[in-house]
């Protein structure tokens, strides 16, 4: 119904179109962008390019947040794509979750369709094929209590944990790692706190993540968000040169500081800019100072009364294989991005905090849905309006302020667990080459 009225609509579109000032409407055409599709997401191919070897399904070889465990009940199972793979999540019959292909080793129907009739049992809608949380099968009702299927037919079984409420998933095909390797430290401290939001982005898995450390758009992109309006700075300052990586246990890229004051005078970074070629200032008004000053004060009274959330040095920055770390002084920030197929992604958002007391923790809980907000919708959805259109397959034209993004890329093909060591990069890639002649017209080393 919901596509018949979508064509009806469009039809009507295309009517209104004809008329003076209905050429707006269209004038990307009729599948455009505004029915809020996004481009279909394309792979370079040349061997030059790194994006080239990076997998569009995402890496495997690691653990990832699939599901919150209270939103699985006992009788219906719950289907959910990670990686490209379906899998069906049920409860066993000690109340844990497990994870198995969504494809019954029968007749190919999906498991995720059928019912859990007996508690902790998951039994496929066709020919009643049953299986346990390890995925063997207990019992084939349509044959009765004596079929030969039983103890034969098997599903695989993709490992799970759950940890502060959210189901982890293993989706390599090697043995799991432990899960401390990929998980953050926070999901083992039995004091923090950890809120999650979950979104789901029409792109793929790696825009979304070399977005999340994108070293200067934040003054642009973010200008008219909540959260870069409290500040006078916006966020990260404008800066030709760019922000370089360091590399930590081949797991994590952090960005290192020191171009930031590139603007500065007499030790201060003015809020304008002058633009000679257009004769013009950016930003284009100063009316944010006006407020912007109060939440200043109130940020460095926080950082004077509570502690900064202290976490390992390789769980800050952007760790393989696919998230963002972040940590905004009296919390740690994380983005999470699980690929779901070529062109969707499942973004995690979490908020770690370690509250010093009831009342700061009932505080925590009570301002979450503002938080959530400012960060995780307002802000985050300013990314995903600007990146959805992004082209993969084109060639690009870096600048100097690409070269973390260009790194992490690197990291990626080079130490991601379960990435071909065999592949042949070429001495200097393009985009390597891009941003050294960046560096060179800006005379850095």
């Amino acid at each position: 119904m919901k596509e018949v009225l979508r064509e009806v609509i469009r039809g009507l579109g295309k009517i209104r179109a004809g008329y003076p000032g209905g050429w707006k409407k269209y004038a990307r055409g009729t599948d455009g962008m505004r029915w809020g599709r996004t481009p279909p997401f394309v792979q370079p191919t040349s061997r030059d390019d790194v994006r080239s070897f990076i997998p569009p399904l995402g890496l495997r070889e690691y653990w990832y947040p699939a599901l919150p465990a209270k939103g699985l009940g006992w009788k219906k199972p719950v289907a959910l794509r990670l990686l490209g793979t379906d899998l069906a999540f049920f409860k066993d019959t000690n109340g844990e979750v497990q994870a198995l292909w969504d494809t019954c080793p029968h007749r190919g129907v999906n498991l995720s369709w059928g019912k859990c009739f007996w508690k902790g049992y998951l039994s496929c809608p066709y020919h009643g094929a049953t299986f346990d949380g390890n995925g063997r099968c207990v019992e084939f009702i349509t044959e009765g209590p004596d079929s030969r299927m039983v103890g034969r037919l098997k599903v695989r079984k993709y490992p799970t944990q759950t940890l502060k409420g959210i189901v982890f998933v293993w989706m390599g095909e090697e043995k799991p790692v432990p899960i401390e390797e990929d998980v953050p430290p926070e999901f083992f401290e039995a004091n923090t706190l950890v809120q999650r939001a979950w979104r789901y982005w029409q792109v793929n898995w790696i825009i979304a993540v070399e977005n999340t450390h994108d070293a200067h758009n934040c003054f642009f992109v973010h200008r008219n968000s909540f959260r870069v309006s409290k500040r006078s700075t916006g966020g990260r300052p404008r800066t030709p040169i760019g922000y370089r990586a360091k590399i930590i246990n081949n797991k994590v890229a952090q960005m290192i500081w020191g171009t930031e004051n590139y603007y500065a005078k007499d030790g201060k970074m003015p809020f304008q800019l002058y633009y000679p070629r257009v004769g013009a200032y950016w930003p284009r008004s100063r009316w944010r100072l006006l407020w912007s000053w109060y939440f200043e004060f109130l940020a460095k009274r926080m950082r004077k009364r509570e502690p900064r959330f202290e976490a390992p040095q390789e769980w800050e920055g952007q760790r393989l294989p696919a998230m963002v770390r972040n940590n905004h002084w009296n919390h740690m920030y994380t983005r999470w991005c699980i690929p779901v197929d070529e062109n969707l992604t499942r973004v995690v958002y979490l908020r770690s905090s370690r509250p010093s007391s009831v009342w700061a923790k009932i505080r925590e809980r009570i301002l979450w849905p503002l938080h959530n907000w400012e960060i995780h919708f307002n802000f985050s959805d300013q990314d995903y309006d600007a990146m959805r259109s992004v082209q993969y397959q084109h060639p690009e034209f870096l600048s100097s302020t690409d070269s973390f993004m260009v790194e992490f890329r690197r990291l990626i093909i080079e130490h991601g667990r379960g990435m071909q060591q065999t592949v042949e990069l070429a001495p200097e890639t393009t985009a390597k080459k891009l941003v050294r002649q960046a560096d060179q017209s800006l005379g850095v080393k």
